[in-house]
């Protein structure tokens, strides 16, 4: 595995010409650099993303004019904490309405699916494989470009993934208790 840069990274994306999957699988990410946001969130501040887009809602919006795909399956086990209601509801509902498809796999609704790895990772045009790396409390490390993925093994993944996957719209009209307010 290679080290990569954010250029490189962005290159990626600006490079996709199919699709940009991402497995998240973690509880919590980057509990320090987002806690002044979670903060805010359970204190009942108002979303700052209201009326907001974002350079990631732009990109998702652009790509997904283009035809290429951007979806993302988080795997959960509910409840749901703190952290999770709030990248639900101050992000998850905003980036869907950009175009990117959100899907969550609640392990305690319908099970984890047999070999599905807990590895994050971004998947581009089903070619180019970026391992996303946390500390062991959900902390941004860095990332990494797989130099030569097993791409069956990438595949696979997104695949039994998806298949237990519902559609985070779905997921969150049914799951009102989980709204804050």
């Amino acid at each position: 595995m290679s080290s990569l840069s954010d250029a490189g990274f962005d290159d990626l994306f600006d490079e996709a010409a199919k699709s940009v999957f991402r497995l998240e699988t973690l509880p919590v990410y980057n509990p320090v650099s987002e806690a002044a946001k979670l903060a805010a969130y359970l204190a009942g501040d108002p979303c700052p993303r209201v009326g907001v887009t974002t350079p990631y809602m732009r990109e998702v919006t652009e790509q997904t004019r283009q035809g290429i795909r951007r979806f993302r399956v988080h795997v959960v086990h509910s409840p749901l904490n703190d952290y999770l209601r709030y990248e639900m509801e101050w992000g998850y509902v905003f980036n869907s309405q950009a175009g990117e498809e959100i899907f969550i796999l609640d392990t305690a609704e319908k099970g984890r699916p047999d070999g599905l790895v807990d590895e994050d990772f971004w998947f581009f045009d089903d070619t180019h494989v970026v391992r996303m790396n946390y500390r062991d409390d959900g902390e941004y490390l860095g990332k990494e470009l797989v130099d030569v993925p097993d791409l069956e093994h990438y595949r696979a993944q997104r695949d039994l993934a998806m298949a237990q996957a519902v559609p985070f719209n779905e997921y969150w009209r049914a799951h009102p208790q989980y709204h804050r307010g």
